[in-house]
């Protein structure tokens, strides 16, 4: 297999469909903001592959580093029952960061949360930052939480 490049549109409309979207459209209209799908899907050809590019170990699915998702062979993620959700993760990271200037921690409890995750799947820096998001914030605060690190619309990337 070679890897493959798809914009998250296309990735939407192949791997996902529409019920993937509006579950998207949903958060970030709770979070408020506009859905933002200008986002580059890379997925790598092999699980060594992978790791090469992101320097990460197999039990992170994939990684967002500036408007480019790199993910692992779909199949395996979909093989794992994580696919959709996975891709959700690092999308709500780009819209995050389009939109928010937030502390490491607290981005990643904040997807965490919203996509429901309890502490007890998850393990190491991720749990980390839910166990410490949790203690710090409901999930009825979160818009309030965000909007004190809201960028400024001259900041917008």
């Amino acid at each position: 297999m070679t890897p493959r490049i798809l914009s998250m549109t296309d990735l939407i409309s192949l791997e996902v469909g529409q019920d993937f979207l509006d579950r998207f459209e949903r958060i970030c209209e709770f979070l408020g903001v506009e859905p933002d799908l200008n986002v580059t899907v890379f997925e790598c050809s092999s699980l060594e592959e992978f790791n090469q590019m992101t320097g990460m170990g197999y039990h992170i699915g994939a990684v967002y580093v500036n408007g480019v998702v790199y993910t692992q062979p779909f199949a395996i993620l979909k093989k794992k029952e994580c696919f959709e959700d996975i891709i959700l993760h690092e999308l709500l990271h780009h819209v995050l960061q389009l939109n928010f200037h937030l502390p490491h921690w607290a981005e990643e409890g904040i997807i965490l949360t919203l996509l429901g995750t309890k502490p007890e799947e998850i393990f190491g820096y991720h749990r980390e930052c839910l166990l410490r998001f949790s203690e710090e914030v409901t999930y009825e605060e979160i818009p309030h939480f965000v909007d004190r690190y809201r960028r400024s619309h001259l900041e917008h990337r």
